[in-house]
């Protein structure tokens, strides 16, 4: 009887939306690092062009499902979550059973990894506002991330080492049997009631001129491009990925820089955390964005094929900007402007998935200048081309900061 209550604690929805967060964040290496270096080994050139094929692709439908599947995550929203984990499911299958060799293979791989994504985050994040109290919320945010930083220092180095051992297709049943985890937790989820976002009566043209008419929404989608082009899973980052494995060329390696990055990116938003926000925020973000994001690419160049450099660029752009600066400052901000400017909650669904569209405008734009630098055999264009998209860093982190511009805008919904 006792263990009984134990597992009903340990199934609401509280722990259920924890751990399928988890488990998905889990896989974030396998279906990112590793998926690249995998594509170069299969590659006839040992060419990375496969894996910029595929974030082209997943990116550019991300942008477009952003916006056509509005409506079902709006009037399905449980179900388009259930369904998310079932794309998850299919596309490690994908992995398992296509040849990678095929031309198709990034394309199929791409089109499950974009359902999976824009289906599940739109419901889930849907599900921390009703499913979750507001007495239990730093609880349920705190314990979230605690595991899921947890899953990202351990798990790149278990799956470096099965790679190693074994081989990218083979540790993907590791992740086959997560996915299909994750699927069975998401059946446990029992609403606390029906939930249902109707349809609302404007159309995405009202959306569009709302945004044109004010200054504050301006700056959200140039915060947004400007995020694509340097920091959110962009062709800078890219470059990163590429060169490091280039310069180690050994998965295990890669789960070991990976991890350390991870445990770094713990560290800087501890500190960051207990320092005064006010006070700190904006010399933290001059001090350690600006220096590292120009200096890396640039001592790259002046000194290349350094393995050190490779390493130090890599880990800089996996713990500073992809989880530090993205994850705690730029998000942040967007809320805020969100939050503040929008005095009731009529546009906001569709304002964050043009947001996102413009996002995966810049993302788009820098990958697909990756792939057209690689396609052309121009190599060592890479790391010029990363000194020139970091200059995008300047603006970023200026529409990132709080300012008295800001607090002025007003809009009347």
């Amino acid at each position: 009887m006792l263990m009984l209550q134990k597992l009903r604690k340990l199934r609401t929805n509280e722990n259920v939306l924890i751990a399928v967060n988890v488990l998905l964040h889990s896989k974030t290496a396998f279906m990112s690092v590793f998926l690249m270096a995998f594509m170069i080994r299969t590659s006839l050139q040992d060419s990375p062009a496969s894996f910029l094929i595929y974030n082209i692709v997943r990116y550019s439908l991300m942008g477009i499902l952003s916006i056509a599947l509005l409506n079902l995550t709006r009037k399905h929203t449980l179900a388009a979550w259930r369904l998310s984990m079932l794309f998850s499911v299919f596309e490690v299958l994908g992995i398992i059973l296509l040849d990678s060799s095929s031309p198709n293979f990034p394309f199929v791989i791409a089109v499950f990894s974009a359902f999976e994504s824009v289906l599940y985050w739109r419901p889930k994040m849907f599900f921390d506002t009703t499913e979750v109290s507001d007495d239990r919320r730093v609880r349920y945010k705190s314990l979230s991330q605690i595991w899921i930083e947890v899953a990202k220092v351990v798990m790149p180095v278990v799956l470096g080492v099965a790679i190693s051992t074994s081989s990218y297709t083979r540790t993907a049943l590791i992740i086959l049997v997560l996915s299909l985890f994750q699927l069975m937790l998401s059946l446990l989820f029992r609403p606390s009631r029906e939930h249902k976002q109707e349809k609302k009566e404007h159309t995405i043209m009202d959306v569009a001129r709302f945004m044109l008419r004010h200054d504050s929404m301006h700056k959200m989608i140039y915060l947004s491009m400007l995020r694509g082009l340097v920091v959110c899973c962009s062709g800078y980052l890219m470059v990163a990925q590429i060169n490091v494995y280039r310069s180690t060329g050994s998965d295990l390696d890669l789960g070991i820089f990976t991890a350390a990055a991870s445990l770094i990116a713990i560290v800087v938003l501890w500190v960051y955390s207990r320092c005064d926000r006010k006070k700190m925020a904006q010399k933290t973000i001059i001090f350690t964005l600006v220096p590292a994001t120009v200096l890396l690419p640039l001592a790259a160049i002046l000194i290349p094929n350094n393995p050190a450099i490779a390493i130090a660029f890599y880990i800089f752009t996996q713990a500073i900007l992809g989880s530090f600066y993205d994850s705690v400052l730029a998000v942040t901000r967007l809320q805020d402007i969100l939050s503040r400017h929008l005095k009731d909650d009529t546009y906001r669904v569709e304002i964050e998935s043009i947001a996102e569209m413009f996002m995966t405008i810049g993302r788009v734009v820098t990958i697909s200048i990756v792939l057209t630098l690689i396609s052309l055999g121009l190599n060592d264009w890479l790391m010029p081309f990363a000194l020139i998209c970091s200059l995008a860093i300047f603006p970023l982190i200026y529409l990132s900061l709080p300012s008295k511009m800001w607090r002025r805008d007003k809009i009347d919904s």
